[in-house]
């Protein structure tokens, strides 16, 4: 199950890229029936849900995630940039460290890291960015 449920998340990043988010998230659920530990589609679902503006639902798959694999960097980022839309920038901070140790060139940890820099007032106005494949979140 696991493989199938990779192969579906990696459908699913297909999808959001291409802006299909309707088919997007249909494949990350599926991931997720498929394997309910997949923290990449986890985390992938999240930064859907963050886009819609639909911040609990997003922070509720960003936990699920940080639960299976607590240094995913979809996971890290999406919860960090809500912490800074939430006025929690020390929290933000903390999840900005997790990510620098696990995965310091990744694209996750430079966007916390620039969010960090620009403050909640950018962080309440931008939406969570698609994150650049990296070797850590792309099966």
């Amino acid at each position: 199950m696991q493989r199938a449920s990779v192969s579906l998340a990696s459908k699913g990043v297909a999808a959001s890229d291409a802006g299909d988010t309707a088919r997007a998230r249909r494949l990350f659920e599926e991931a997720i029936v498929a394997d309910p530990a997949n923290a990449h589609a986890l985390s992938r679902l999240g930064l859907l849900y963050a886009a819609k503006g639909e911040a609990a639902t997003a922070r509720k798959y960003f936990n699920f995630a940080l639960e299976v694999e607590p240094t995913e960097p979809d996971a890290l980022l999406g919860v960090g940039r809500l912490d800074l839309a939430d006025g929690k920038a020390a929290e933000a901070r903390d999840r900005l460290r997790i990510l620098t140790v696990a995965c310091p060139a990744c694209e996750q940890t430079k966007e916390l890291s620039r969010a960090l820099e620009a403050g909640p007032n950018a962080a309440a106005a931008s939406q969570l960015p698609t994150p650049a494949p990296t070797p850590k979140n792309n099966p």
